[in-house]
């Protein structure tokens, strides 16, 4: 070492002074806490494994299968039954019942209007005057044949006759037509479908997959280099080498896992069709209402209360 210069202070360095190695800089941001390590997926699966399975809840899914299947087959026959009994309850009221409740006077002048297009013309409602459907001759002084169905004859064809006189017969006519339609409907019985036995299959599969990877790379590097200090007049104080060791650390870690849940059902139904009679849907009264509304029930029985003829009786030979 060479003494310091005349004049030129030598430098003096406070130990107590200098601030410790450990002690944190004066407004410098506090270390972040350390993070809980990830756990491996190996470690959860049966963890996510089990919270699936209670919230499938496939107990349930069973009894819902089993109820809903239930519930249709109940539903359909009641829905089946409630529709036959209102068409009997409907072919069993009277003409004009009948007629007001499903025969509309739009659907008789529509009827009329077709039935004789050569004659009738109908027009619609325009928004003004006329707020209504309207039955109109299409020409003046037709006397058409077709009025004496009506009661009719001999008089001119006029919107007063046609919405007046033959609409109401015309409305009265068409509801008849559908009530011989309907009774002789219901006169053939009520085909319903009737379940034989079926199976009901229901089943959940879980899959459930994990896998834990972690990859580790090391590499160390050597960095020599040479340090040479020169005195204070230029003479060479010492030279000598330094090696600066490196090491590098490279962490790859893969947690994967899978969970999975597959549910499946089936119902099977094997049904067949049978014919249920009037007789074990409606009592005598309400059966001969029906009859009494049905072409082929009322061709029948003048029929059946013509008198036999009496077959001659035998004649008895005697012996001599």
């Amino acid at each position: 070492m060479f003494p310091p210069r005349n004049g030129a202070p030598a430098p003096a360095r406070g130990l107590a002074n200098a601030p410790a190695a450990d002690a944190p800089a004066t407004g410098a941001p506090a270390p972040a806490p350390a993070t809980a390590p990830k756990p491996q997926a190996t470690e959860t699966i049966a963890r996510r494994a089990g919270a699936m399975v209670n919230e499938i809840d496939f107990p349930g899914f069973v009894a819902q299968l089993v109820h809903g299947t239930f519930d249709a087959i109940v539903d359909a026959s009641i829905r089946q039954m409630e529709s036959y009994s209102g068409l009997v309850a409907a072919v069993a009221k009277t003409l004009d019942q009948f007629t007001e409740e499903n025969v509309s006077p739009n659907q008789a002048r529509d009827w009329l209007a077709t039935r004789y297009p050569g004659e009738v013309q109908l027009l619609l409602p325009d928004g003004g005057e006329r707020t209504e459907a309207q039955l109109v001759p299409r020409a003046e002084g037709l006397m058409p044949a077709w009025l004496g169905e009506y009661g009719i004859d001999g008089e001119e064809l006029s919107t007063e006759v046609l919405e007046q006189r033959v609409l109401p017969q015309v409305r009265l006519k068409v509801g008849g037509e559908r009530q011989q339609l309907l009774a002789t409907m219901v006169m053939l019985g009520m085909n319903r479908v009737v379940v034989r036995d079926g199976s009901i299959t229901s089943k959940v599969m879980f899959r459930a997959a994990a896998q834990d990877a972690a990859k580790v790379g090391y590499a160390v590097g050597a960095d020599p280099q040479s340090v040479n200090n020169w005195g204070e007049r230029g003479a060479l104080s010492y030279s000598g080498q330094s090696s600066t060791m490196v090491s590098t650390v490279a962490v790859n870690a893969q947690n994967e896992s899978n969970v999975r849940a597959d549910l499946f059902g089936e119902v099977k139904l094997n049904f067949v069709s049978e014919t249920l009679p009037l007789e074990r849907l409606a009592d005598a009264a309400k059966i001969a209402l029906v009859q009494r509304h049905s072409p082929a029930m009322r061709a029948a029985a003048p029929a059946a209360a013509a008198p036999a003829v009496a077959a001659p009786a035998p004649t008895q030979e005697g012996g001599a």
